[in-house]
Formats: structure tokens, sequence, C-alpha cells
């Protein structure tokens, strides 16, 4: 599992984000669908800036002390001030807010019990079948 994972992690967040905003609304509650929507975005945004953080941390050409500091400097006040800025707000219930917050931890759960169910980490260690092995029997 690489950055790729993640990047999926995150699509697939969005595209349940706004497939649940569709039906809540639809279904439920416009406000409630809005409130989902908005924690979702606000967990997506999260996401995405703890993997810059982190991929400044872990690198393969050494840690780049400077450039995680700086994107750390920017995540946690904006994310969390803005986090706060809408919880105390009031336009969004506080329960559709986190509904729509745990959507990305959801899917995380679901992708790495679809690769472990797949055994997708195993068949990438595996050697790929070539033509030179395919026609020899032991």
């Amino acid at each position: 599992m690489g950055l790729e994972f993640l990047h999926r992690v995150m699509r697939a967040t969005a595209v349940v984000g706004v497939l649940a905003f569709a039906f809540v609304a639809l279904y439920y509650n416009i406000e409630f669908a809005w409130g989902i929507l908005v924690g979702c975005a606000w967990g997506i945004g999260n996401f995405w800036a703890l993997t810059r953080v982190i991929t400044a941390l872990v690198t393969p050409n050494g840690i780049d002390r400077r450039r995680a500091l700086i994107r750390s400097a920017i995540k946690f006040p904006v994310l969390y001030v803005g986090g706060y800025f809408i919880l105390t707000s009031g336009w969004f219930p506080p329960l559709a807010l986190l509904a729509g917050f745990t959507i990305l931890f959801v899917v995380v759960a679901l992708k790495a019990a679809g690769r472990m169910f797949l055994h997708l980490d195993d068949r990438a260690k595996r050697p790929a079948s070539t033509p030179e092995t395919l026609g020899t029997r032991t």
C-alpha cells in the first residue's frame, strides 16, 4: 500500500459522501445532508493535509523537517479552527458532521479489509508469469 492507496481512499470517500448527501437529502432532511457533506469534506481535507505532513517526514531521501514543520503549522490551525467554526456555527447538526467525518474511516477499513481478503498484497509479491516460465516443465 502506497500513496496511490491513500489517493484512492480520498476519491472513494468523496464518492460515498456525495451519494450519502443525495440519499439523505432525498429521504430524510436537507440540513442533515449538508452536514454530512461538509463533515466528509472536512475529513478529506484533514486526511490530505496529514498525508502531506507524513510524506515530508517519511521519504526515501531523508526527513525534510522544514517542510514538515511548515505543513504542520498550516494544517493544525487552519483545519481545527475551521472545524471549530463549523461546529459552533449552528448551521449543521453535530451528528451529521460526525457522520460525514466518519465516512473516511469506514472507507479506509473497507478498502484495507478488501485488500486483505482478496490477498492483493500477496499477489504483488509473487513474480509475474513470463513466457519463458510458462513453457518450462519440471
